[in-house]
């Protein structure tokens, strides 16, 4: 269904009635959701995916995604021939009207976006595209790239934007854990068009689905500055609390106890500080601004002192520990590969530098996740250090340090001996860990 030049009364009348077809580039963490909140609704979605394996274990209606609602949904889609997933790239965009894409975007060393896969992508996907077909851009880019890199990918033979095809960036805005709730109700969807025809038309589609409504913004660089901006935004106010905590332990005073008084007026937001930053956005939107800003001579250096701050976490965590460690030659349970509490993710987790600087010094390292299967843990940090998570085989390790903030780790003082014990998430109650040393940046003065 060509909608892309229609009236908005038509446009409106089409997807109401739901005389359009939606097809999703990608049914990853965040695609497969978002294809979901679409066929929940009664649109008739084609997913497309590279992944033989998934595609097949989605037609079969079952997914390996932990996310509340997927599963029941994705039944139900499948059961009612709403979902269509295929690896056959003419099959997925034949007939479509809107084309989301919402595949991984790269990051090169120097910070850059690493679109060489996408723009690929884009030129596969346009070759058997419907003219008039509407391209929505959801995963992250730097600003420009929407109305430069990919709109150029599209004019190709004479084609045009707003005529032959619609460009529209339209970021996600979720949590891990909570996706189709994010995208329903908890925010309103942002979205800026290449042209004005795409932009109206998405908006006109999003708002079938999103309760706090869809903000259209000026055009696509705007909608690429405010996903980008709001992680550099983060970055940095981590960063802060991160640098509060170690001056509280050189000042001598709890930073929790300073953040949670401080918080108490309007004007303070303090963050919790800890071990590091990392997942797929806030670690990685602030290097794309800051090579964004090299290249337009401008030096964003806040953005990369903030960046610096978060990473070197890990290592002040090290130095920490090294004042209380005779020996490092010892075993070291390190409890948590995710970047976050509850999430099986763990894209620059700080784990993962976490564990390679401990066995430099020599320690003899084991990790245990809750969300991971010991095959998995060695396959991700290419050693053999896996262990099963057992509470019950705390009690042997005499140093622990606590990496993520899973509900698995707190309340465990009745299961460890350890001697030593770096929380670098606050899951632990000081008053409940007798005479082991606990150490919690900003909260040395509890030592």
């Amino acid at each position: 269904m060509q909608i892309l030049n229609l009236s908005i009364q038509d446009v409106e009348d089409k997807i109401s009635k739901r005389e359009i077809k939606i097809t999703v580039v990608g049914l990853g963490k965040m695609g497969l959701p978002l294809a979901m909140v679409f066929t929940n609704a009664g649109f008739t979605v084609s997913g497309l995916d590279i992944s033989a394996d998934l595609v097949s274990q989605l037609e079969s209606g079952s997914t390996s995604i932990q996310e509340p609602m997927i599963p029941e949904r994705l039944k139900q889609a499948v059961d009612k021939g709403l979902f269509h997933p295929t690896t056959n790239l003419k099959d997925a965009v034949s007939g479509a009207t809107f084309i989301i894409m919402i595949i991984p975007v790269l990051t090169t060393e120097d910070g850059h976006a690493d679109i060489s896969i996408m723009l690929e992508t884009y030129k596969k996907i346009n070759a058997h595209a419907p003219k008039g077909v509407i391209f929505i851009q959801e995963s992250t880019l730097p600003p420009h790239t929407t109305s430069g890199m990919l709109k150029d990918t599209l004019e190709i033979n004479g084609k045009k934007s707003g005529i032959d095809f619609g460009l529209v960036f339209a970021p996600e805005r979720t949590f891990s854990g909570r996706v189709i709730k994010d995208i329903e109700e908890n925010y309103p969807k942002i979205l800026g068009g290449d042209t004005e025809n795409a932009a109206i038309a998405s908006k006109l589609l999003y708002e079938q689905v999103c309760i706090k409504g869809v903000m259209k913004l000026s055009d696509a660089t705007v909608a690429e500055a405010v996903k980008t901006f709001k992680g550099a935004y983060r970055d940095v106010n981590i960063a802060i609390a991160n640098e509060l905590a170690r001056l509280a332990d050189l000042y001598d005073v709890d930073i929790l106890e300073v953040i949670n008084a401080a918080n108490s007026e309007p004007f303070s937001n303090i963050h919790l500080p800890g071990l590091g930053v990392g997942g797929h956005c806030i670690p990685v939107y602030p290097r794309f601004l800051i090579a964004g800003g090299k290249d337009m001579e401008y030096d964003a250096n806040l953005l990369k002192i903030s960046r610096g701050i978060n990473d070197d976490m890990v290592e002040y965590a090290i130095s920490t520990l090294n004042n209380y460690i005779d020996t490092w030659e010892t075993d070291i349970l390190v409890l948590g590969l995710a970047y976050r509490g509850g999430v099986k993710e763990y894209r620059l987790s700080p784990t993962l530098r976490l564990i390679p600087k401990l066995q430099s010094k020599g320690a003899r390292t084991v990790l245990m996740d809750p969300l991971f299967t010991i095959d998995e843990i060695n396959s991700i940090t290419e050693d053999k250090i896996g262990a099963e998570w057992n509470p019950y085989s705390l009690s042997k390790y005499p140093i622990i340090i606590i990496a993520t903030d899973h509900n698995e780790f707190k309340n465990i003082e009745n299961h460890f001996n350890a001697s030593l014990i770096y929380d670098g998430r606050y899951v632990i109650d000081k008053n409940k860990v007798g005479d082991t040393i606990l150490l919690q940046p900003g909260r040395l003065i509890l030592k």
